[in-house]
């Protein structure tokens, strides 16, 4: 059962369904509905990491509040990558 914050992080998550393959995002996602939000959110940073997808400043930052609400799953190195990957 998804928290409020899993419900938030998915609908997050889905915006990137024109950026990342369906497989992915499905994949990623899909630990939301087995309580695994942290895990779900590391997943889809690290499939946005690997396919060097361009985010938004705005992303960003949701991805750096989302990091902070899971307790820090991101190592630093990723918070840094993630951050060269806005256009």
């Amino acid at each position: 059962m998804a928290t409020a914050t899993g419900i938030k992080f998915k609908k997050f998550g889905e915006e990137f369904s024109n950026r990342l393959s369906i497989e992915e995002l499905n994949y990623a996602l899909g630990y939301i509905e087995f309580g695994e939000e942290p895990l779900a959110f590391e997943t889809l940073c690290d499939y946005i990491c690997e396919n060097d997808i361009l985010i938004t400043k705005n992303e960003y930052e949701q991805i750096c509040i989302f990091n902070s609400l899971f307790n820090y799953p991101l190592e630093r190195d990723v918070i840094i990558y993630l951050k060269g990957l806005i256009g």
